[in-house]
């Protein structure tokens, strides 16, 4: 048997601990695959791409792509619509061919970082998407990262938001008098916030996919999406906000 005062899930989509809490609240596949490979830049022409996170949509999918550990890695993430559920794994490999022909056609740059892919190295899983729950706490347990908000990955923040958790609970808990104080703070000052970043990661996907160049030129002509997320997304920090 093991004993302690506090129980963190921080088990993933799948979480046995949010199970316990909420009921079964079933993850339900989104219509998504994510393509993920990782290339070294000596495969790629040099001054291949700058550095700066880049996007590609197009109708029913999109690619985003962007440097890892000081420019050494180029990560690639396509983004495809299918009715063929496969594994919900980081470690579930697809044939190379299956990538390639996901993406015939589209841009020369998404065509060379897949054909300085390693072969043996593509990835692809099923993304699965389960309501926002409010719910985080009991007296002596309490949920993080995706046991309790998953997310698609089309804001890119599921892993910061985890880290995020982490540094409130941590906080939470050197402020509060008890373990049930610090866990009713903790829920109270990240619900809404990864209920935001989890609904807007949704609509997201509908926005990279859309159809036509006309649509996507026509939702992107007002649209400043750096101002956006630089006033509310980027701009918030666990480590100083105020917690009440």
């Amino acid at each position: 048997m093991v004993q302690g005062e506090l129980l963190l899930g921080a088990d993933g989509l799948k979480s046995v601990i949010c199970q316990q809490i909420n009921g079964n609240i079933p993850a339900t596949y989104t219509g998504d695959a994510a393509w993920r490979i990782t290339v070294p830049v000596e495969r790629l022409p040099e001054n291949f791409m700058e550095q700066v996170m880049m996007v590609w949509m197009g109708p029913g999918r999109h690619v985003v792509a962007y440097y890892l550990r000081a420019g050494a890695l180029l990560n690639f993430v396509g983004l495809v619509e299918t009715e063929e559920v496969s594994e919900e794994s980081w470690t579930a490999r697809f044939p190379w061919e299956r990538f390639k022909a996901d993406f015939a056609g589209w841009h020369v740059d998404v065509q060379t970082i897949i054909d300085a892919a390693d072969q043996e190295g593509c990835y692809r899983w099923s993304l699965h998407y389960r309501p926002t729950i409010r719910n985080w706490i009991t007296r002596r347990a309490a949920l993080l990262g995706d046991a309790v908000h998953p997310t698609l990955p089309y804001l890119a923040q599921g892993a910061c938001m985890a880290i995020e958790d982490g540094a409130v609970l941590t906080r939470a808990l050197d402020q509060a008098d008890s373990i049930v104080d610090a866990l009713q703070l903790y829920q109270r000052n990240r619900v809404d916030r990864t209920v935001r970043i989890v609904n807007q990661s949704t609509a997201n996907r509908t926005l990279f996919h859309l159809r036509t160049v006309d649509e996507i030129r026509a939702s992107f002509a007002n649209r400043d999406e750096g101002a956006d997320r630089n006033a509310w997304l980027y701009s918030y920090n666990p480590l100083t906000v105020e917690l009440v």
